[in-house]
């Protein structure tokens, strides 16, 4: 079995042969195979179109990166009713169980954080974690809830679906009313991403 594209045969002399051309042992996917695992693969390896087989391998159809984005983004990528980002990211977010000094947190990207690359959308969902971290650690050292000033991000690569990261919020100074909070967002011991956040303090 291979598989064409377009970018395979553009700009290609008009007599060469398919099999020239074309990716031989392409990966494959079959109907039971989920989204979330498509995509991921679809991403990672840079496949625009992916071969659906069954059990003996024979071609029962085909899929897009486009088609399978699109997929997660109308099925699974809708919130609850009242649902927003910051609600989504706060249900995933969990304390390290290997931190007892509360500064280190973990989450598992989700549709539902994703852009249409199937990745970590910076945009909304990488502020709400930073900003989500930040406010944990206040109020476990007693600081009390706090309002975000201005925000900078220094660093950020793509994380991608179905990925554990660690998020590590530092304090770097703190007063009666304002503190500000270096985050940084780890995958694999591997910096993805780092923000520093300036916020006045509320008591609640």
């Amino acid at each position: 079995m291979g598989i064409v594209t377009s970018k395979d045969v553009i700009g290609r002399n008009r007599d060469l042969l398919i099999e020239k051309v074309m990716t031989k042992k392409p990966m494959t996917v079959m109907k039971e195979t989920s989204l979330a695992y498509a995509a991921h693969m679809m991403v990672w390896e840079g496949i625009e179109i992916m071969p659906v087989v069954d059990h003996h391998h024979q071609l029962e159809g085909l899929i897009s990166r486009q088609d399978v984005l699109k997929a997660l983004q109308n099925i699974q990528k809708q919130p609850q009713v009242g649902e927003t980002i910051d609600d989504i990211v706060s249900n995933y977010f969990d304390r390290s169980p290997t931190d007892p000094n509360h500064s280190k947190y973990q989450a598992e990207i989700t549709p539902q954080m994703t852009n249409q690359l199937g990745t970590l959308s910076y945009g909304g969902v990488f502020v709400s974690f930073v900003i989500e971290a930040a406010r944990r650690l206040l109020r476990n050292q007693k600081k009390g809830d706090l309002v975000v000033e201005n925000m900078t991000v220094y660093f950020i690569k793509p994380v991608q679906l179905e990925t554990t990261i660690s998020v590590q919020p530092k304090i770097i100074d703190v007063g009666r009313k304002t503190a500000k909070v270096d985050v940084e967002v780890y995958h694999e011991r591997k910096i993805v991403g780092k923000a520093l956040l300036m916020a006045q303090l509320i008591d609640r």
